[in-house]
């Protein structure tokens, strides 16, 4: 009688492990994923802020999403490195680069006035269509606010 009970509970335990390790296994990698954004941004948003310390502004170059076409469409969702990719003035000022793979799509925007500036991540980590936003706004007194919106997606 113990025995029948005992198999009943391990099957039981069996199919609940067999349920959750794939979607366990997804929430991993998509927050593995995500940390890219998160250490990307803030070396730019250092960077940012370092030459406001230097100069009293923020750089004036805008710099728009890049890479213009977004990771979920080549191959895996993935964007290989490619020199070319960041080689604007506006990156150049900003002395940003990718030299690994990755998922996102950066962009960097100064206010009119100088005194703040927003570096932003968006991208599909799964690719179903559902983008994530992280972003971090810099003001040249040095104050950081980073922001993040479906940052698994």
């Amino acid at each position: 009688m113990w025995g029948r009970r005992l198999r009943y509970v391990v099957g039981l335990v069996a199919l609940c492990a067999i349920a959750t390790c794939p979607a366990a296994h997804r929430s991993c990698n998509a927050k593995n994923r995500a940390q890219e954004a998160d250490d990307l941004l803030d070396v730019l948003s250092e960077r940012v802020r370092k030459i406001a310390r230097e100069t009293g502004k923020v750089p004036p170059l805008a710099a728009p999403p890049t890479p213009q076409q977004a990771c979920c469409d080549r191959s895996g969702g993935i964007c290989e490195p490619d020199d070319a990719t960041f080689d604007t003035p506006a990156w150049r000022a900003l002395g940003f680069s990718i030299d690994g793979d990755y998922r996102y799509t950066y962009s960097y925007t100064p206010a009119a006035d100088g005194k703040s500036a927003v570096v932003r991540a968006v991208g599909d980590l799964d690719c179903d269509g559902k983008s994530g936003q992280v972003e971090v706004s810099v003001t040249v007194d040095g104050k950081r606010t980073w922001t993040r919106r479906d940052p698994y997606e």
